[in-house]
C-alpha cells in the first residue's frame, strides 16, 4: 500500500513595531501557511501471484512426461512496475524440489492492465512432483524493491519412466485361459481387458490360443507393452496344414502358428498345395468358410484330381468363385490326424502329369512354380470373433494381413509357401494384426 505523507510548514510571521512604553502592541499580524514537499511512501514490495498451473495431457492432466507442454499463469501485484524480468535466470522448474532444465517456448503477457502472464515450458525431465520458483528480482518496483522469493507447486506428476510388466496364463473353466498382466504403476484401461480398482492390473479370458503385443500407457503416456501369449485355452479349437510341393510334409498347427515354417527357415523353393482346416469345441461347426485360388500350368478352364484325396481342382477359384463351408463340405475331406480335415487347392499341381492332356513339362514341375496364389477366409457371425490370415510369398516375405472375408494375393502366378490363421476376439484384433504385420 501507498503511505501518502503531507509535510506541512506552518510559518507565523509576527511584525513588531516596538514602541517605546509600558505596553507594546503588534501593529500588523501575518499568517501564512505553505506547502513544502508531498511525498510518496512504497513499503510493500511487489507480489507474484500463481493463477493456474495446465498441462496438454488433457486425458490425464495431473500427469506429464517429456512431450507435454506444461502453462504456469501467473499475476504480478504491484501498482508501480519499474521491471519484470520473467527468464530462465528468474524462474527455477523443479522435480522433487531439485532445479531442472527444461525447454522455455513462451512467456506472454495475457493482460498489461492486471500484469498476467503465461510461462510455457516442455520437456521436464526427471520424476516427481513439479514445481516452479519465482527468484527475487523477478519483479521491482519503481522504489526499487524485489518480489519475495515463491515457490508455486503444480500437483503435476512428472512421469518418464515406462511401465514395467508381467504376463502370466492360468487355465479356468470351460477351457479358457485367463491372461494377466501386472504393471508396477497405474496404467490406463485397455480396450477389451478387466482392470483392477489401483488400475495395475489387466486381465480377460481368451477361448483359444493366440500371442500379440498388448500396448500399454501409463497415466503420462508412456508407451509400453505385454507380449500375451495364451497357450493352454481350447474352447475354440482351430488346426490346420499346409501341403508343400516337393516336401509332402503336412504338419498340423494350432491357432496362431505358421504352417509351412520349415519351408521359410529351410530357404526352400516348395509351394503351398493344399490347404487343410479344421474347427471344433465351442464354436458351429460350419461358421468356417474359405475360397482358395489356385494357380497351375495347365490354363484356364483345365482341371485334374487330387492324388490324396481324388478331389478335382481346378485352375482359379477351386471350385471356381464359391465359398466352401470348414466340417461340413465333405468332398473335401481328408485325414491327416485323427478327425477329417477339409482341403483347399490340391495336392500333384507340380507333378508332370504325363498321361494326361497338357502335361506339365518335367524341368518345369521340378521347379515347383504352381500352388495357392490367394486366400479368403470368413466366419458366419462377426459379433464376437474376427478371423485374421497373412500368407508368406518366397521373395516377397509376409503380405500384409486380411481378416473377414478379405482376399489375400501377390498375384496370380506367386503361389504362396506358408500361412497363418487365427480367431481372435474383435477387441483385440488390431493388437495381432499389428503384431504379425511387423514382420513384414
Amino acid at each position: 500500500m501507498k503511505t501518502k505523507l503531507f509535510i506541512i510548514l506552518s510559518f507565523f510571521v509576527v511584525f513588531i513595531i516596538p514602541f517605546f512604553s509600558f505596553s507594546s502592541l503588534s501593529k500588523y499580524q501575518f499568517e501564512n501557511l505553505f506547502l513544502v514537499a508531498k511525498l510518496e511512501l512504497d513499503n510493500t514490495p511487489p507480489e507474484i501471484k500463481l493463477i493456474s498451473f495446465s498441462n496438454t495431457n488433457s486425458q490425464y492432466p495431473k500427469y506429464a512426461n517429456k512431450t507435454h507442454t506444461i502453462t504456469t499463469r501467473i499475476q504480478i501485484i504491484e501498482d508501480y512496475i519499474s521491471q519484470i524480468n520473467l527468464d530462465s535466470n528468474h524462474i527455477n522448474v523443479k522435480v522433487n524440489n531439485e532445479i531442472v532444465s527444461v525447454d522455455f517456448k513462451n512467456i506472454s503477457c495475457i493482460s498489461e492492465s492486471e500484469h498476467i502472464y503465461d510461462i510455457v515450458f516442455t520437456n521436464v525431465p526427471g520424476d516427481g512432483n513439479l514445481s516452479i520458483t519465482f527468484l527475487e528480482g523477478t519483479a521491482i518496483d519503481t522504489s526499487m524493491q524485489n518480489n519475495v522469493e515463491k515457490t508455486f507447486y503444480s500437483n503435476i506428476l512428472i512421469d518418464n519412466t515406462a511401465p514395467v510388466t508381467i504376463f502370466s496364463e492360468e487355465l479356468v473353466a470351460d477351457n479358457y485361459s485367463k491372461g494377466t498382466i501386472t504393471v508396477n504403476e497405474g496404467v490406463q484401461p485397455v480396450n477389451g481387458w478387466d482392470i483392477s480398482s489401483d488400475n495395475m492390473i489387466l486381465s480377460r479370458n481368451f477361448s483359444n490360443p493366440i500371442e500379440y503385443e498388448l500396448p500399454i500407457k501409463d497415466f503420462a503416456q508412456n508407451p509400453a507393452s505385454a507380449l500375451v501369449s495364451i497357450k493352454k485355452a481350447s474352447n475354440i479349437i482351430l488346426e490346420y496344414s499346409a501341403y508343400d510341393a516337393g516336401t509332402n510334409d503336412t504338419y498340423v498347427v494350432t491357432a496362431g502358428n505358421i504352417a509351412g515354417e520349415q519351408v521359410i527357415t529351410s530357404g526352400s523353393i516348395c509351394k503351398t498345395e493344399a490347404l487343410f482346416i479344421k474347427t471344433a469345441g465351442n464354436i458351429d461347426s460350419s461358421s468356417l468358410k474359405g475360397r482358395a485360388f489356385l494357380y497351375t500350368y495347365h490354363g484356364e478352364g483345365s482341371s485334374n484330381n487330387c492324388k490324396l484325396t481324388e478331389y478335382r481342382y481346378y485352375y482359379g477359384y477351386n471350385p471356381q468363385n464359391s465359398w466352401r463351408t470348414v466340417n461340413k463340405d465333405y468332398r473335401s475331406y481328408i485325414t491327416l490326424t485323427g478327425p477329417a480335415f477339409t482341403e483347399f487347392g490340391g495336392t500333384g499341381v507340380n507333378y508332370s502329369f504325363k498321361n494326361t492332356p497338357n502335361p506339365i513339362p518335367e524341368e518345369i514341375a521340378k521347379q515347383y512354380l504352381f500352388g495357392l496364389s490367394g486366400i479368403a477366409l470368413s466366419l458366419d457371425d462377426y459379433s464376437e470373433y474376427s478371423i485374421v490370415y497373412q500368407i508368406y510369398v518366397l521373395g516377397v516375405g509376409w503380405l500384409p494381413c486380411k481378416y473377414n472375408g478379405e482376399e489375400t494375393m501377390y498375384s496370380f502366378d506367386k503361389p504362396f509357401s506358408a500361412i497363418r490363421i487365427n480367431i481372435v476376439p474383435n477387441s483385440q484384433r488390431q493388437y495381432l494384426i499389428d503384431y504379425w504385420n511387423a514382420d513384414n
